[in-house]
Parts: structure tokens; sequence; C-alpha cells
């Protein structure tokens, strides 16, 4: 008696199909292990130029195609002010000036843990917005009410924007404090 025996090989061009995907998805580029700590700390740069907002179009990640300030996490070796100045250079290729911070965002869920993300207000000191190609895939700078008239931008980029290109807003600023037998911090006060 013979047995029918059925090809467990995957069809070569569904395996293209799979591999071509995941692919794709892997360019999504979900956060690195070593930031899903429960805990995250991000910043994001709001770098103003002439009344001009420079803002970030997202080509990898959650997100994709929607403007943002340029922004990410704070590595474990440096402070959020460099973070925020390296973030903004490699996304879209300004060299800034921290200038202080705007606001904080906080929010906790189950899932994401809890998130801390400081938007500092730059000024840009050199370089004109270049998007990495990567992260990013354009990076300009806009005027509030081409902001507004954006379709992919969340409430939260057009408040910073609000605020941002406001004349009269407040900043918390940086005073470097000595601190006896524990070196000098950053204070970040109104």
């Amino acid at each position: 008696m013979r047995r029918k025996v059925r090809s467990t090989a995957i069809p070569t061009e569904f395996a293209r199909t799979v591999k071509n995907s995941l692919q794709k998805e892997s360019r999504r580029m979900p956060p690195p292990d070593r930031y899903n700590t429960g805990y995250n700390f991000g910043v994001g740069g709001a770098v103003v130029k002439d009344g001009h907002l420079l803002l970030v179009r997202r080509a990898s990640r959650r997100g994709r195609g929607n403007w943002q300030i340029p922004g990410g996490f704070v590595e474990q070796n440096e402070t959020m002010e460099l973070a925020v100045v390296r973030e903004v250079e490699e996304e879209a290729g300004v060299t800034a000036t921290v200038q202080g911070v705007l606001g904080i965002r906080n929010r906790y869920d189950e899932e994401g843990g809890n998130s801390t993300y400081v938007v500092m207000l730059l000024s840009p000191k050199s370089g004109e917005p270049t998007p990495d190609m990567t992260e990013v895939d354009m990076a300009e700078y806009f005027s509030l009410a081409e902001i507004q008239a954006l379709e992919q931008i969340s409430p939260i980029n057009v408040e910073v924007a609000k605020r941002a290109l406001a004349q009269n807003h407040r900043l918390l600023c940086a005073q470097t404090v000595e601190q006896a037998g524990r070196g000098t911090y950053t204070l970040f006060i109104g």
C-alpha cells in the first residue's frame, strides 16, 4: 500500500513574498530592546527659523508619513540637551542650539509603560533641512498656517507649533548648578 506524501516545501513565489514582507516590516524599526524598560525618555526639537518650524516626515516605524518635530530617545550616556541636538542633526541635517524647555508630555499605558517626552526650543546654527532618508524622508520649515493645513500631523505637534511660533512663549531655561561632592547638573527653571 502506497502512502500519499504531501510536499511541505514552500513554493518559491510564496517564500519570496513572505521574505519581502518581513523586510518591509523590519524597516518600521520598533524601539530597540534596550529602551523597553517600562520607562522611556525621549526628546523633541522645536527648531524655529524666521517664524517657521522645522518638521520631518517619518519614513519608518509607527507613524510612517506623519509630520512631526525631529526627536527620539535619550541615550544612557547623554543629557537631554545633547540628545535633542543629536536627533535634530541626525534626522534633519540642521545643527542647532538649545534655548530651553518648551513643554513636557507624559503618558502611561499598559503596552508602552511610562513615557516622558521633553520638547525643547532650539535655534538653528547651520545646515539646511536634509532628511536622513532612513528614519525620515522629508525635512523642511513650515509656517503655522502650513502646519495647520497638513493632513498627516498629530494634535500634539500642532500644539507644539502654536507654542514654538508664538511671540510670547514661556521657556524653562537651563541653569548649571554645582553641588558639593556630586558635580554639576542642569536645572531647567522658569
